[in-house]
């Protein structure tokens, strides 16, 4: 459930409060965001929403990040080996200091191996909301997380500046488990009993680019770090503000009247800002830039097989499927179509899928199978387009003989009945925590995640044999090349029904370029600049 949660969650309309409505004239030194929800505790273990992630990855960092083509970067750890992608050995770069902050009696001090050790056993505890992405990875992390241990047997200080993680078994992918912001390094004296009250809200200490200077539940305001590590890449905008303005009709009128500088246009106002191909219209292209991100999500339409057995039905929807349809239709072709689990892209994932959109195949398979004509139930929610998704899927699944009754629920409602696994289709959306295809394809259809997060309850021993071999590969380009293969063939069987990877349309004032956003929705706006 921690899984999908954490991949599922999204921003709610409300009533913009009347502080969020003025502002005053602002100087060029300062960006000013618009944010459709509060942003929650800033505080790496508790995190959950997308929105915190926005704010928090200016403040904090990993081990390690993606850069905008999805390639491995050091960031905290200098550098890395491993003799059997079993016991990986991370050096810490020197020099890396956290903020200043009254933690440490408002001075700074210096990153160690201690600090990672730390911040990395408060991940695999039963209150860090990420546990997921490692607990079956790092020894004796799953113990801990259960209570069964005091310590993480696989986490170790060889030094100052060195630290180990031994793994259950050996993964070659391991390091694209961690690429992920969200796994950052902060200081062990955040839980000292004098902080507990305000360690993420009032302060957030971290190491990267950016500074909390205050936080109220309207506004966040980040403040340069003079003294960040990585010279070569200082910001040179010193003020970061992010302002809540819930409405997003409200939010999109601040932008355009200037009040704010940047927002990720929601899929409703696309019909507002682009011509039906997609195209700025010009009223908004002269004043603005538009940056679509390519970042690691999917929209899919998941199948309970034990519901709906039969693997003919299931393919005769899968092909009956008209994904370029709702790419244009919702979209305005601001999105990837997808044939499986794995966003293209993701690691040198090349797509396996040649045609998916096939009438006449479905209609042959839905010949092969025993469908009697019956309403098959899909379960839809009050987020991320899924009742437009479920209209037109009904229709197109009419238009091949199948009938696809709607029930509508509330968002929380239906990850609970999908973990129960009391819906035969429902509706969902994710954000994808690793950056590698390997532990994205383990974790969604081994049949030892069943219930969570294999909500399909999908089981094929040798499919688990071959994604378990995936970590005798050494070779990256040829794992990533077995796991198309792995990945087309659990689609033979349509466990789910992938639909698309939505572009999400950044809208900002051309004052500013060079936005570089990567995989992991990772805003690096240290990197923003100034236009001339």
């Amino acid at each position: 459930m921690k899984l999908m949660r954490m991949l599922c969650m999204a921003a709610v309309a409300a009533i913009l409060t009347l502080c969020a409505c003025s502002s005053p004239e602002k100087p060029l030194s300062q960006l000013v965001i618009g944010q459709p929800s509060t942003t929650e505790r800033l505080s790496p273990v508790t995190m959950s929403n997308p929105e915190s992630f926005f704010v928090a990855w200016q403040i904090y960092q990993g081990l390690l990040g993606l850069d905008e083509k999805g390639n491995l970067l050091p960031v905290i750890a200098e550098s890395w080996e491993s003799q059997d992608s079993r016991i990986w050995t991370f050096h810490i770069r020197k020099g890396v200091r956290f903020h200043e902050s009254e933690l440490f009696k408002g001075k700074s001090r210096e990153v160690t191996a201690h600090d990672v050790y730390y911040a990395y056993t408060r991940f695999c505890s039963s209150k860090a909301y990420p546990s997921f992405m490692i607990s079956d990875s790092i020894k004796g992390c799953a113990a801990f997380n259960s209570g069964d241990t005091e310590k993480v047997e696989g986490l170790k200080v060889i030094d100052d500046y060195t630290f180990q993680i031994e793994l259950n078994q050996p993964e070659p992918f391991f390091l694209n488990r961690i690429s992920n912001p969200w796994l950052a390094i902060f200081p062990k004296e955040s839980e000292d009993k004098a902080f507990e009250d305000s360690w993420g809200l009032k302060i957030a200490v971290g190491t990267g680019p950016y500074r909390l200077e205050s936080k109220t539940e309207n506004e966040i305001i980040l403040k340069k770090n003079d003294d960040y590590w990585d010279k070569s890449h200082m910001p040179a905008v010193d003020t970061l503000i992010f302002r809540v303005i819930k409405n997003d009709q409200i939010r999109f009128s601040e932008l355009t009247n200037g009040k704010i500088d940047l927002m990720a246009l929601p899929s409703q106002m696309f019909p507002t800002v682009f011509d039906s191909n997609g195209t700025p219209k010009d009223e908004y292209k002269e004043k603005f830039r538009f940056k679509p991100t390519e970042t690691f999500n999917t929209h899919l339409l998941g199948i309970n097989t034990k519901a709906v057995s039969d693997v003919h039905l299931r393919r005769a929807m899968y092909y009956g499927t008209n994904r370029d349809e709702l790419v244009q239709q919702i979209l305005f072709g601001y999105g990837d179509v997808l044939g499986g689990a794995v966003p293209p892209g993701m690691n040198g994932y090349v797509s396996p899928y040649k045609e998916l959109f096939n009438p006449a195949l479905a209609r042959e398979e839905l010949k092969k199978s025993s469908y009697d004509g019956s309403d098959i139930q899909l379960l839809i929610h009050d987020l991320a387009n899924s009742e437009l998704i479920g209209q037109i899927f009904q229709k197109q699944m009419k238009d091949i003989g199948v009938n696809i009754k709607l029930e509508q629920v509330d968002f929380n409602s239906a990850i609970g009945r999908m973990i129960k696994g009391d819906a035969q289709m429902f509706s969902m959306f994710a954000e994808v925590a690793f950056s590698s295809p390997e532990p994205l394809l383990i974790n969604l259809f081994s049949s030892q995640k069943i219930p969570v997060p294999n909500f399909w309850k999908f089981s094929d021993p040798e499919i688990d044999l071959r994604m378990e071999n995936l970590r005798k590969i050494d070779d990256r380009a040829e794992s990533v090349k077995q796991s198309e293969a792995i990945d087309k063939d659990i689609m033979d069987k349509a466990p789910a029904i992938f639909l698309y990877r939505q572009k999400q349309v950044i809208m900002f004032s051309k004052a500013f370029d060079n936005l570089v956003v990567n995989g992991h929705n990772h805003f690096k706006l240290n990197r923003l600049t100034k236009s001339e």
